[in-house]
């Protein structure tokens, strides 16, 4: 792991980079020297290199073996080539934790940034030597840059005595070195992905402000662990730094005067304090500590106060600190205003198995014998750090029979160490939340959200939100991403022992029963009580096929029985009682017989006018449904979903409805007539059924805005569906060779399939995939008038016709995988993007059409089609995987890329490669949802135009942060993650080792109106002295092929009339 390797237990304190010739005998060797006698374990290449060592991998090793490097630039520092590498070598570190400290040795740092003087010279030698090595040139410069603006120590001559010079450095060094490196964990597996997202909400990088970030999870994760990791990766740069354990903890047990009194002795060495109050502390710490930059580390914070007594704001601290809080709580982190959180996930099964066989065998290698058990420990612990750690301790060197028994224990009653852990978040809720808490962990893990909303609301009242919001916050539920609860398997194991601890021998005095043995036992024995509150008995887990032998009257002494919930069940006869709670059926608002296997109908349930939801999905013996459905006034969700055997659905004139989910029936031929406008369902998916056309009656869905038919077995649609007032997206896929059919009224009635009235959104139009050919175009214009976004890809047409042209609302287009396709006979005048993907047969018409330089002018464009041919008006191309320029005073508004390679990128439809940007060698970093993955790798060369900034980056470019005001700029635009799946191709031998994806990369930059040329370089222009004026003759060319052309010319003739005996000034 390349980010804990460089930290406060690296091999070496400090690495000395140096030019020999220069200080190697003065002042680097008085400054080796001081650090020996000082115990600091330094690397100076003459003292540490076995012989026989190659010295480039050596000192690279030797860098990212140390914590700090001191780079001393000299007068001739700079014309040593070496140096140079090993300077770039350094600040790739320091990118990963490595400390770089600058001494500018008798040299002004500006002529080391802007290189002027010397340091100017040794470039322009460079220049000559490696002018076939533009990249490594521009590495240079970029790092003399970086290194220049790094905070460091300046030496002249006459400043003071060197010796005292030295001495400073080398009391700062101790300093910083003489601190000791926490712990973090006998076996750190799972950590460098977490480490690396922490690192990037700390943004260590940036010195002006105080970041305050929180880590959070249920208990048992790893968060301390993870919080130890990362203090000792960062905690070198900062003035002080404190590590605060156990807040929680020693906060109950000492107060939070102890624990600031604490923090200050870390801080300030402040030994003999006493504090009258929190109030007095937190005054102290922030007068205190503002202008100090600190690291501070509070873990396990658990309450409000916690924070106020010891962080407060950001602005007690000096600029540059970073506070880190962790806590089980995300509600604390939240209400202290912390907005920059890492939620710590479960460790994935590779990392588990690992952690676990660490700790059980202490070693890699295992006996195969052990595997199935291994595997299926890793299973119960879900991921937990904890458990893995504390069921492999106590398992060492224990026979795999001892495995499977003490397994086979915790499954029924979890480890005590374990459970402590966990319980803790659980001991710190209210009373009534521990119940809500309960009821899920034995109850209703797994159970939509809604579900479980609409059966704790008869059980707490409207109470239950908050109750609910808090066991979300505090890590012992979460919502997964569809919109289930969800909790970690243990800590359900450990609500689910709380309840069983009630009555360990008598499940009929328990609050909540749910094993189904329990319940058959209770049911047959008559043996509950008052204090039964929730059944609920799921024969789909066992017992499946058991008719439960009992007598009906089980249910008398359970007067309390609030819910009951039985699924799949089987029994010798019906209830002869029911208790009261359960009896209000007239007030019942959800109905849901989800999975119900045996159920052939639904009954009459016109009963039931309150009802809000009734579902029956995946009920695989169903066969018919009542009438009286249809008629259920207050009804908001009706779901059939998955039933295969339903054949008809009743009418429907449900007014209240919402949702209608009808999808995967695949016996289904009809869809139900609508008897009335319904104007609530905005959204319906009919997926997988057998259903040939939509009835005149859809149309009463007038509250519609989304329809998805996909696989359906559509061979004809209304135009009149184009008629519905709000409807604005309408998907269609896989409906082999459908067609329009024209209404009654006539087609001049018709308007576009997409209504001009609708109100939000983009108007989308997609038919993927459905054999379309040249006669789906037939209706013409006026069926895609008002159509935002269009997608046809994967059809079977040959034009895209003339009319194209009016579709001025069009400004998305994907006609990918459209492999007939030869001829594009209209371009919307406002099309922003275009999709053209695997589309073989275009025309080398087609192409030279959608290289027109006026398509890219007047908007922000993403264009992919095939071909490989460079449009001639591009300023810049090249041959390598990155194109660059150089910009001043303002950064370019528009800037055209190129690349021509046979890859596809993941995410959206239209989506290129993503380069990585550049400004002066900083990586400009993508927006979270943004990725530059490569997805395949096509038959075929594409072309690939686009804008650069419909790339979404962080903060703008960061332009304003990273450019430097009226100094030139390097703007490098890379594709390295078509290189990285060149690679991968090559390792697989898919491609040749000679073979390269990428045939070319370009850019072109669009002046504004009032700019000039000579604010865009596309050559170095720190290569000239004259950097800073006009562009030179030859400078000039570099701008374009058109100016090149022109310029050349000139030039010719001069020469040849010169030549002749003739002078130039004769020609003119």
């Amino acid at each position: 792991m390349a980010a804990t390797t460089r930290s406060l237990a690296s091999i070496y304190d400090v690495f000395l980079s140096f030019r020999g010739e220069d200080t190697r005998h003065g002042f680097t060797g008085n400054l080796y020297k001081a650090l020996d006698n000082r115990g600091i374990y330094t690397f100076i290449d003459d003292q540490e290199l076995p012989r026989g060592d190659e010295i480039t991998p050596a000192l690279s090793k030797a860098i990212q073996e140390s914590r700090i490097a001191i780079i001393v630039l000299s007068q001739n520092y700079a014309s040593s080539s070496f140096c140079l590498d090993e300077l770039v070598t350094i600040l790739h570190c320091k990118s990963e934790g490595l400390l770089v400290i600058p001494v500018f040795y008798k040299v002004d740092p500006s002529d080391v940034r802007h290189q002027k003087g010397s340091y100017g010279e040794a470039m322009a030698k460079h220049q000559k030597r490696f002018k076939a090595k533009k990249e490594k040139l521009q590495k240079w410069r970029m790092a003399l840059k970086q290194v220049a603006d790094l905070s460091g120590y300046h030496f002249e001559d006459g400043d003071a005595y060197e010796y005292k010079f030295i001495g400073s450095i080398v009391e700062e060094l101790s300093r910083k070195i003489s601190r000791a490196s926490l712990h973090v964990a006998d076996y750190p597996v799972g950590l460098e992905s977490q480490v690396t997202k922490v690192m990037k909400l700390l943004d260590v990088a940036s010195h002006d402000v105080v970041h305050i970030i929180g880590i959070h999870g249920m208990g048992g994760l790893g968060k301390t662990t993870l919080a130890r990791e990362v203090y000792n990766l960062i905690a070198l740069p900062f003035d002080e730094s404190c590590f605060l354990q156990n807040v929680r903890e020693e906060s109950n047990k000492h107060g939070l005067k102890h624990l600031q009194s604490i923090l200050l002795l870390k801080l300030l060495g402040e030994k003999d304090i006493t504090l009258t109050s929190w109030q007095e502390g937190a005054s102290m710490i922030q007068h205190r500590l503002r202008r100090k930059k600190v690291l501070l580390i509070l873990d396990d914070v658990d309450k409000r106060e916690q924070l106020k007594a010891i962080v407060g704001r950001p602005d007690w601290f000096g600029p540059g600190s970073r506070v880190i809080v962790t806590t089980r709580d995300k509600h604390l982190l939240k209400y202290h205003g912390v907005e920059r959180t890492y939620e710590v996930k479960v460790l994935n099964h590779n990392a588990a198995l690992q952690l676990l066989t660490r700790n059980a065998f202490k070693r890699g290698k295992i006996d195969p014998s052990y595997e199935d058990v291994l595997y299926r420990v890793v299973t119960y612990a879900s991921g937990l750090p904890l458990a893995l750690e504390v069921i492999g301790s106590n398992l060492f060197e224990k026979t795999v029979t001892e495995w499977e028994s003490a397994l086979e224990h915790y499954k029924r009653i979890p480890s005590d160490e374990i459970l402590e852990i966990l319980k803790v978040s659980f001991d710190a809720l209210g009373e009534e939340q521990k119940n809500v808490f309960l009821d899920i962990a034995c109850c209703f893990k797994g159970y939509k959200w809604t579900e479980v909303d609409d059966i704790l609301g008869a059980l707490y009242g409207n109470c239950k939100k908050h109750h609910l919001g808090v066991l979300v916050e505090k890590s012992l539920i979460k919502l997964d991403l569809f919109d289930n609860v969800e909790m970690h398997d243990l800590i359900q194991d450990m609500g689910r022992e709380i309840e069983r601890q009630r009555s360990p021998e008598e499940p009929g005095k328990c609050k909540r029963l749910w094993l189904p043995k329990d319940i058959i036992q209770v049911l047959k024995h008559n043996t509950g009580t008052s204090k039964i509150e929730i059944i609920c008995l799921n024969f789909s887990i066992s017992h499946k096929e058991e008719t439960v032998e009992w007598s009906g009257n089980a249910f008398v002494k359970m007067e309390n029985l609030k819910i009951l919930i039985i699924r799949n069940g089987k029994f010798s006869k019906g209830p002869n009682y029911f208790p009261e709670g359960l009896r209000k059926l007239g007030h019942l608002t959800v109905l849901n017989f989800d999975g119900c296997k045996f159920l052939t109908q639904i009954p009459d349930v016109s009963d039931l006018p309150n009802l809000k939801e009734l579902s029956f999905k995946k009920c695989e013996s169903l066969v018919a449904v009542d009438d009286s459905i249809g008629f259920l006034n207050k009804l908001k969700k009706l779901s059939a979903y998955g039933c295969s055997k339903l054949t008809s659905f009743p009418p429907l004139n449900l007014t209240s409805l919402e949702t209608l989910e009808l999808s995967h029936c695949s016996s289904l031929e009809y869809f139900p007539e609508i008897l009335g406008e319904m104007e609530n369902i905005e959204r319906l998916e009919l997926n997988g059924l057998p259903i040939k056309e939509l009835p005149f009656s859809f149309q009463n869905l007038i509250g519609l805005r989304l329809l998805t038919l996909w696989n359906c077995g559509i061979v004809q649609l209304r135009c009149s569906l184009a008629m519905m007032p709000n409807l604005f997206q309408f998907q269609i896929e896989k409906c082999n060779r459908w067609q329009w059919v024209e209404s009654d009224e006539g087609e001049e009635k018709v308007g576009s399939i997409i209504s001009s009235e609708a109100r939000f959104g983009t108007h989308s139009f997609s038919a993927k995939n459905c054999n379309l050919c040249d006669d789906f175009f037939l209706t013409g214009f006026k069926r895609f008038a008002h159509v935002g976004d269009l997608n046809l890809s994967g059809n079977n047409f040959t034009i895209l016709p003339e009319f194209f042209k009016e579709l001025q609302f069009l400004h998305s287009l994907d006609v990918n995988d459209c492999q007939h396709l030869q001829e594009i006979r209209g371009i919307p005048p406002n099309l922003m993007f275009f999709g053209a993907r695997n589309c073989v047969s275009l025309t080398s018409s087609s192409k030279s059409m959608l290289l027109n330089q006026e398509l890219y002018e007047a908007r922000r464009t993403q264009f992919v089609f095939k071909g490989a041919s460079i449009p001639e008006w591009f300023d810049q191309q090249s041959s390598g995987h990155s194109s660059s320029f150089w910009f001043r005073n303002k950064f370019p508004a528009k800037i055209l890329c190129l690349l021509i390679a046979p890859v596809s990128g993941v995410g959206f439809r239209f989506v290129k490669p993503n380069p990585k940007v550049f400004i002066n060698g900083k990586f400009q970093e993508f927006e979270p949802r943004v990725t530059d993955r490569i997805k395949s790798m096509l038959k075929l060369d594409h072309t690939y135009i686009f804008d650069l900034k419909e790339i979404p980056f962080k903060n703008n470019y960061l332009s304003e942060e990273v450019a430097r005001e009226k100094e030139w700029n390097h703007v490098e635009v890379r594709y390295e993650s078509v290189l990285e799946y060149e690679k991968e191709k090559k390792e697989e031998g898919v491609l040749d080792l000679e073979s390269s994806l990428i045939k070319a990369t370009g850019i072109h930059i669009f002046r504004e109106e009032g700019s000039t040329d000579e604010d865009i370089r596309f050559d170095d222009p720190y290569l000239s002295s004259s950097a800073s004026e006009s562009p030179s003759f030859l400078q000039t060319i570099a701008l374009g092929t058109r100016k090149f052309s022109i310029a050349f010319f000139l030039f010719f003739s001069c020469f040849l009339f010169h030549y002749f005996g003739f002078s130039c000034q004769k020609f003119t």
